[in-house]
């Protein structure tokens, strides 16, 4: 067992235990997460999702998240062999999958989030302070609706936003429009 200055749990840092046991935690086969990276795949499906490199057809038709789960479950069921969390990572090979199950069970939150976050829209600015600062936040709970709002305090439904963009289509298009017609202007007077 190693002695950490900071400490630690067994042969791990202390982030590596609290990353383990929050991992291990999701890894148990009626955790929502398991549950949605099991279903997920069932919902979409795509053969673009997982390449074989070695062969020349486009892919195997089995879902990234079905892949994903199955190897969470194979590293959770390994961790079956000790106690407990803390067991596991008092030994070696044990904290060696700890820190695998972390590394896939974080990335596949990252890959497959079980709700939307919030992202910015960097190609509007807001209609009050005239920065780059509008954000679309998706509903928080059941019957709630997407909001676009600013840190100024700038705020419309999805839908409002959605109409401004459309509106802006419009407006470019026909900008797009006007300039070739005067192009083909300019060239027969030219001519």
């Amino acid at each position: 067992m190693n002695d950490h200055p900071e400490g630690g749990v067994g042969y791990l840092e202390m982030r590596e235990y609290n990353k383990a046991r929050w991992a291990y935690d999701l890894s148990h086969p009626t955790s929502a997460f398991m549950q949605w990276l099991r279903e997920a795949g069932n919902v979409s499906f795509s053969a673009e999702d997982v390449r074989v490199e070695s062969s020349s057809s486009p892919g195997i038709p089995i879902p990234a998240t079905k892949l994903a789960h199955d190897e969470i479950q194979r590293i959770s069921n390994e961790l079956n062999k000790w106690a407990d969390v803390e067991a596991a990572a008092n030994d070696k090979f044990g904290a060696s999958l700890l820190i695998d199950l972390g590394r896939e069970v974080s990335t596949a939150m990252h890959r497959w989030p079980m709700e939307d976050k919030p992202r910015r829209i960097q190609e509007l600015m807001c209609g009050e302070c005239e920065q780059f600062t509008l954000v679309v936040r998706p509903p928080r709970f059941e019957g709630d609706h997407s909001i676009v709002n600013c840190p100024c305090g700038y705020s419309m439904t999805l839908e409002e936003f959605e109409q401004l963009v459309d509106m802006f289509k419009e407006e470019a298009d026909a900008n797009k429009r006007k300039a070739l017609a005067d192009a083909r202007r300019s060239r027969r007077k030219s001519a």
